[in-house]
């Protein structure tokens, strides 16, 4: 018996040590947390990073094969309105507005980019109505018509 005594007077003592038993008290709000510190001003130098720049376009003459397409550079003689593309892709339509080169500027060079499968193509440009083989085409085919039709393959 002597042991439980020894044990709970341990125990007693332990408890008065560490301030004993509290009577409940109403919970208090905790203390606000301190405002963060204010975000330090950026340096007015700084710029934020440029957009990646897009691919360059070909402009090599002829056909060029891109991950975007095929990019179809012509520089004509003279100054023609329009120039259209027409070939076995579209069924030589020689006024297909889907096929529309673009002038891209000063220097005289009109371009269009097309996707296409796999395959070979021909092909000529239609500038103002005038059917012109592009003199710059990798390859050539006859065009029924005592002319040659620009040839490529897409691989």
């Amino acid at each position: 018996m002597r042991s439980f005594h020894t044990s709970a007077s341990l125990l007693l003592a332990t408890v008065i040590a560490c301030g004993g038993a509290q009577p409940s008290q109403p919970a208090q709000p905790a203390p606000p947390p301190a405002e963060p510190p204010a975000p330090a001003a950026a340096p007015a130098d700084t710029a934020s990073p440029a957009p990646a720049a897009a691919p360059a376009r070909p402009t090599a003459r002829g056909p060029n094969l891109t991950p975007a397409g095929v990019v179809f550079n012509f520089k004509p003689e003279g100054k023609p309105a329009k120039i259209f593309l027409a070939g076995t892709f579209n069924n030589w339509n020689p006024a297909d507005a889907n096929y529309l080169l673009k002038n891209d500027g000063p220097n005289g060079m009109w371009s269009i980019t097309v996707k296409l499968a796999p395959g070979t193509y021909q092909y000529k440009f239609v500038a103002d109505g005038q059917w012109i083989k592009d003199p710059s085409a990798p390859g050539s085919a006859p065009d029924g018509f005592g002319g040659q039709n620009g040839q490529f393959d897409v691989k």
